[in-house]
Formats: C-alpha cells, structure tokens, sequence
C-alpha cells in the first residue's frame, strides 16, 4: 500500500528556507514535516490540558508557520 500523498505549493524562497532549516537540523524534508505535523497534533490533543493563555503564543506561531507550507 502506498503512503498518503500532499502537495502543497510554496514559493522558491519559502522552499529554499524550509530546505535550509532540514538542513541545520540534520533532517530530510519528509522528516521535518513529520517533526511539524507531530508538533501539531501534541499541541491540539493538549489542548483542553493546558491553560488556553499559556496555550496561545504556541497555536498562533504554529499557524503562521503552517500557513508558509
């Protein structure tokens, strides 16, 4: 069975700094989406556990960096 596929579209620029931070990590890019889409879901399933203000600053980042994806 094949894995799931995404394609997204990203300028150049945005790639080639997404590229540059797998890089600096030591990370294929398949594995710092996992890294990212990891993050993600620990964040959404804490969620309810944390105090949301101490919660938000972490969500609104993630967003923005989602959003550059």
């Amino acid at each position: 069975m094949l894995p799931p596929k995404i394609i997204i579209n990203i300028n150049s620029s945005d790639y080639s700094d997404f590229l540059a931070e797998c890089d600096s990590q030591n990370l294929t890019p398949e594995e710092k989406i996992r890294e990212i889409i990891t993050c993600y879901v620990i964040l959404r399933r804490n969620r309810r556990k944390l105090p949301q203000k101490i919660l938000d600053p972490f969500l609104g980042m993630e967003k923005r960096s989602m959003s550059y994806l």
